[in-house]
């Protein structure tokens, strides 16, 4: 191939500015979805839960319950250790088979449920069962749900379903800087 044939190549064509317009827009629709579905900002909000704060939905701030008494810096710490390790972008974008949920989910009740009886007193909570059952399903809602949108890979092929929305709104491709003939292969990398 000479020169003059990757310069043409190189030459894309002209993308107006209602067609960046609409790709911006949808760049950002997904890049907002993504960030409220994040599991790190669960996270945050499992770990905010569990210190007994509620979200007030007029000022959308962390507010401390009254009376709740908050558990002990540990069994945060441990928990969110944790659940970080199972609620990442890894899990989330997986392709799991709901046998593989199930299991997942075993393994974390039954950390949890043995957790807390050997623990609960060194966390602070006494007989107090309530709390911990509390405490429990504030980690596990969040945690099957987050499983959930892997079952079978449906986050990710919501992902890119938006993706390729993007792209057929853009006329088929994304604007993009030029490319040189090479950059193709950077798969291979």
């Amino acid at each position: 191939m000479n020169e003059q044939q990757i310069a043409y190549q190189q030459v894309q064509t002209p993308v107006t500015s209602d067609e960046i317009y609409g790709t911006q827009i949808q760049q950002e629709v997904v890049r907002n979805i993504v960030s409220q579905i994040s599991p790190d900002s669960q996270l945050y909000e499992i770990e905010m839960r569990i210190r007994g704060y509620r979200k007030d939905i007029n000022n959308n701030k962390w507010v401390k319950i009254n009376g709740a008494v908050e558990p002990d810096n540990m069994l945060v710490g441990r928990y969110i250790s944790y659940l970080s390790s199972l609620m990442n972008q890894n899990t989330s974008l997986s392709n799991l088979s709901s046998l593989q949920i199930n299991k997942i989910m075993k393994m974390a009740i039954e950390w949890i449920a043995d957790d807390l009886d050997a623990n609960g007193v060194g966390y602070g909570l006494g007989s107090d069962y309530t709390e911990r059952t509390r405490i429990a399903n504030q980690i596990l809602n969040p945690l099957f749900l987050v499983l959930s949108r892997a079952l079978n890979g449906m986050e990710s092929r919501r992902i890119w379903n938006s993706v390729n929305l993007s792209e057929s709104m853009a006329g088929g491709q994304l604007p993009q800087q030029k490319k040189s003939f090479w950059s193709n292969f950077n798969f291979m990398k």
